[in-house]
């Protein structure tokens, strides 16, 4: 890589050798109008054209600029057709622009470059600035489902600091290793975290990059996709300060209908009474419930209201300053989250700053320097979410929470999920501090028309701290006498952990763009880059401390005490180069390729080239579709490449190992398995034990794409669209072959490179939009993707039935028994196939007999098909505007989803637990067309795995809506402001579904997540 970077700079300093031969520069001034109006253009681009010299027009429409005599000034602004005009000896040059029919004159961020969105033969689509910051969220990944094609999202939870979106694009290719894109923030590999974290005022644009064509030029990284991140920059001219404030009450979207302690204990009883056992609860008993005459003996406790059924508030500033001249360019921005959980020991704070400054050192040389960070306090139960949902959702309503005292219960054998969540019962505190640096050098060479050189160095380096308190807190519980009992004292535990990561990007640019003449353009890209991360961490802690008085290391017993700590590092080395040519405006063709060497793999194997061409043509370009005043913009494109996916469960598969030994697991009530212990002086030690067998042939996967769309827009963008078919073959999926390998072996089978998955789909984006007066315009959009995906080849079991394949179905399909309803009644029961299970009966759940050997076991089971990944999402916008009112929604909905259900999010009585109202339409003697079995206490037949608890999730959901006020210019100009903007605005505030009890973004099958939010919120933002 010092190799790269001595070149680059050799060629910047040759560039400055012509500026003093160069001719005397020029300082040009003018003003930039609209044609249609006559109105000024603030904003305006203004660059002199084959160099970075480049400034903004001001609020009035003028512009100040240098450029030599000879060179070409060249005008954009979005939605009018940009404009060139040579330099001669006048200093004062206007401009005055015409309205573009389309916004083709936008450009679009790809990778490592920009290019003219009227000219791009790639699958990208963009989300922009002010259709992120409606949404009221705190993670960024909230803010991208429903806007675009292409994304699937799931936010399957809303607890705050941990309530991002699983993001895949054009859905799910391999079922080994990992289906997340790659995430670029300013052309720099980050994380998901440093994605979703970011505040939504720093970002310009957010582009999904979806097709080879595209993302082929990030190689190894980019098979999933790539979602690139563009930030604000400067702009010169005045100074610009903007102050915005969001509040917002936050609370869950819904909670499963638990039925109350009357009717809990109502079908109790029955339960008992189809197991053939007496009832539990008498008539007194069941009345004292009914009436609530004693809360203390007889409760009526709603445990998911009682943690969860509240309001949260969520409080949003930012503070942003942009300006600069000619010379320096400056975006600075500030921003804070405080986002408070349903319960007070649940928060999550943010602080971001960021600073992106442009600085033209010389008329060819640029540097720009991007520096951000973020400082992320999250504050939560020891307890976890996870385990305090459990209990919440599965504590019958029969136990008490607190007793009318103010004292905490114990309902044995029961935990107590309010107790989880008090102060003094410990805390879960999370800090990390981010710091994201990127510093870019640019350098035209003057006397190479065209070309310039570019070196970019990025360093980030992240540091973390948990620390977990387990402290005790008291409980009591009720005797017989009525007297509470406070529970024996818990001695608390402490956990501390420390984390640190840093990674350094280097990258070299050569860059050459250049009309050569009226029928020929072209531009080049060659990239040299090297990346390398470390990861450290080391964690300790001690038990059973006799006291709650100091929660630090020191004061626990040190015969108690442990220590671990490890680390990683990681590196890549890429060549890349991509070429793009347009002839006439119309015929237009792009291929790349990238070369990537990853550690991961055996030296041999290493290197691998990612390939990709794509093709377009403008036909509205030639002259028989010209003359159709009908079309507007007419654009057929193809791609077709390779890309790698080298983001895999374990690393270094090619050498033959030994681990660490692990004992775990043994008989019960003995001790654990010894895999390579030993004890010497009283003392155990871990030993070794082989590790998997080595694979010198392991390498990445490679996913070959093809792409065919078609763009359109007709009667002046009375309907714009973009229809797109894709295909992805991805072959040599890591897997082992534990299937068709019998375990007698005696070791731990190799990864290879076996799998193959074809995923194939559509995309449609349509779009209308109209000006019906100049005070009165409204827009409508839909888009719809549809992603199925089909295991080619899977590892399989010999002689395994066809039933059970997993090649020619989907990834992760469900598998299981199929149901054929309930045994409606007793003749029913006894001419059918039945399960071994002894307490079968009239009511119970009636399945398949598959294999038609007259009964029903594991030969029974079969493909039900089906996932819990949408196979079709979908997206409906729109809005309308008068004056400076302005209202915007959008719904955002899936289908061809499905959740697989068990144990408290649809079963009764499940581990002791309680049951949902839903169980009131249960089978009974009278009630044979039920569409739930009968209840039962212990129901092995019934919790089976099975479709009859596969639950359709399709949704639509009204995920945003917004209404806004925007002051009149008049007004503004009194209290010296350029802009306020006033704002209503809500978050998944309708959920259409049919599914029961469960949101149908869950990921959790037993239904313990926390819950998604409903957000309404209040906004302000003033601009100076």
């Amino acid at each position: 890589m010092k190799q790269i970077f001595t070149f680059i700079c050799f060629f910047a300093i040759l560039g400055f050798k012509p500026f003093l031969a160069q001719s005397q520069s020029l300082q040009l001034t003018g003003t930039i109008t609209d044609m249609s109006t006559s109105e000024v253009l603030p904003g305006a681009t203004v660059a002199v054209k084959g160099t970075t010299v480049a400034t903004i027009s001001d609020k009035d429409g003028k512009y100040k600029i240098s450029a030599t005599k000879g060179s070409t000034l060249v005008i954009d602004y979005i939605g009018m057709k940009s404009v060139e005009k040579l330099v001669g000896n006048a200093g004062v040059i206007d401009f005055v622009l015409e309205p573009e029919n389309l916004d083709l004159s936008e450009v679009v961020v790809v990778g490592y470059g920009t290019q003219s969105k009227k000219n791009l033969i790639s699958s990208i689509s963009t989300i922009k600035s002010d259709e992120i910051k409606r949404n009221p969220v705190a993670d960024l990944s909230n803010t991208l489902a429903g806007r675009v094609t292409g994304v699937i999202a799931k936010q399957s939870s809303g607890e705050p600091g941990s309530d991002g979106s699983q993001i895949l694009v054009r859905g799910v290719s391999t079922f080994n290793g990992s289906s997340s894109p790659l995430f670029v923030i300013d052309g720099i590999v980050r994380s998901q975290y440093d994605f979703a974290l970011l505040n939504p005022n720093e970002v310009e644009s957010v582009n999904i990059l979806k097709d080879a064509s595209s993302a082929a030029i990030f190689g190894v990284k980019g098979a999933n996709g790539v979602i690139l991140v563009t930030t604000k920059r400067g702009a010169a001219g005045k100074l610009s300060v903007n102050y915005s404030i969001n509040y917002g009450s936050q609370s869950a979207v819904g909670l499963p209908d638990f039925s109350d302690s009357h009717t809990y204990a109502t079908l109790y009883n029955e339960a008992l009474a189809n197991d053939g056992r007496e009832p539990l609860f008498t008539d007194e008993e069941l009345t004292k419930y009914k009436d609530g005459s004693d809360p203390d003996l007889y409760p009526n406790t709603d445990w998911g209201k009682i943690l969860l059924g509240g309001s949260a508030p969520m409080i949003q500033q930012n503070l942003s300053i942009n300006g600069g001249n000619e010379k320096a360019r400056y975006f600075v921005s500030l921003g804070y989250l405080n986002q408070e959980g349903l319960y007070k020991t649940l928060s999550n704070k943010r602080y971001n700053a960021r600073a992106n400054l442009d600085l033209q050192l010389t008329k060819t040389t640029q540097l720009s320097v991007d520096l951000s960070g973020r400082i992320e306090d999250k504050d939560a139960p020891v307890a976890g979410s996870t385990n305090i949902m459990q209990e919440a959702f599965r504590n019958p309503p029969i136990f008490p929470h607190q007793y009318s005292d103010g004292k905490l219960a114990n309902p044995r054998p029961y935990p107590n999920p309010f107790a989880f969540v008090q102060e003094e019962a410990g805390y879960n505190r999370n800090n990390y501090d981010v710091l994201l640096t990127t510093f870019q050098l640019t350098q035209d060479i003057p006397w190479i028309e065209g070309l310039s050189l570019k070196g970019v160095l990025a360093f980030d380096k992240t540091t973390g701290y948990n620390k977990r308190w387990n402290d005790n807190i008291t409980l009591y519980e009720r005797q017989l006498d009525n007297t509470l009992i406070p529970t024996p004292y818990s001695n608390p535990s402490l956990n501390e952990q420390f984390t640190q990561s840093s990674g350094t990007e280097l990258q070299g640019h050569i860059n050459y763009n250049r009309k050569l003449n009226e029928d020929h353009e072209v531009s080049a890209l060659v990239l040299f880059l090297q990346k390398t991360n470390y990861d450290r961490y080391l964690n300790g802690g001690r038990n059973t401390y006799t006291t709650s008085a100091l929660d630090v290391i020191n004061a626990g017993p040190s015969l108690n005490q442990y220590l671990g700590g490890g680390g990683n590092e990681y590196g890549l080395l890429s060549t890349a180069a991509r070429f793009n040519y347009m002839y006439k405006n119309k015929y237009l063709l792009q291929a790349s390729v990238r070369q990537d060497q990853s550690e991961n793999f055996a030296p041999g194997k290493r290197k691998g080239i990612f390939p990709a061409v794509s093709v377009g043509w403008i036909a509205s370009e030639e002259s028989f579709i010209r003359d159709i005043a009908a079309i507007d913009f007419l654009k057929l494109r193809a791609s077709y490449g390779k890309l790698g996916n080298d983001q895999i469960s374990s690393r270094f598969g090619y050498y033959a190992r030994y681990d660490l030994a692990n004992n775990s697991g043994g008989y019960a009530g003995g001790p654990p398995f010894n895999f390579g212990g030993y004890a010497f002086g009283g003392q155990y030690y871990s030993g070794l034990a082989p590790g998997p067998l080595a694979n010198p042939n392991i390498t990445w996967e490679t996913s070959t794409k093809t792409d065919v769309g078609l763009e359109f827009s007709l009667l002046n963008r009375f309907l714009t669209a973009d229809v797109v078919y894709f295909h992805e073959r991805r072959e040599g999926i890591l897997a082992q072959r534990n299937l068709s390998v019998p375990t007698s072996f005696g070791a731990n089978l190799p990864t290879e490179n076996i799998g193959i998955v074809v995923n194939k789909g559509f995309e449609i984006s349509l779009n209308h939009e109209k000006q019906l007066t100049k005070d009165f315009s409204y827009h409508l959009g839909g888009n719809i993707t549809k992603a199925a995906n089909e295991i080619i080849f899977a590892d399989e079991s010999p002689g395994v039935s066809d039933d059970l394949r997993r090649t020619g179905r989907a990834i992760n399909g469900y598998y299981g028994l199929r149901s054929l309803g309930l045994f409606v009644d007793q003749e029913d029961f006894d001419n059918s196939p039945k399960t071994a299970y002894t307490n079968l009966g009239p009511g119970d759940i009636k399945y398949d007999d598959i294999n038609g050997d007259g009964k029903i076991d594991n030969d029974d089971r079969t493909y039900l098909g089906k996932n819990n990944i949408p196979g079709i999402i979908y997206g409906i916008t729109g809005g309308v505007a008068y004056k400076g009112l302005e209202l915007n929604f959008l719904f955002q909905g899936a289908e061809q989803v499905y959740q697989q259900l068990k144990s408290n999010a649809v079963w009764s009585f499940y581990n002791g637990g309680k049951v949902t109202n839903e169980w009131l339409d249960r089978w009974t003697p009278t009630n044979t067309d039920a569409s739930l079995p009968r209840v039962l206490v212990i129901a092995e037949n019934n919790q089976l795995v099975s479709d009859f608890w596969i639950k359709d999730a399709s949704y639509l959901r009204l995920k945003n809506l917004e209404v806004a006020y925007t002051l009149a210019p008049n007004f503004l100009t009194k209290i010296g402001a350029q802009n306020i903007r006033v704002s209503a605005s809500g978050q998944n505030l309708l959920t259409f579904t049919d599914l029961l009890n469960v949101d149908p973004e869950n990921t959790n099958i037993d239904g313990w997540y926390y819950p998604q939010q409903k957000v309404y919120n209040v906004g302000l933002s003033v601009q100076f």
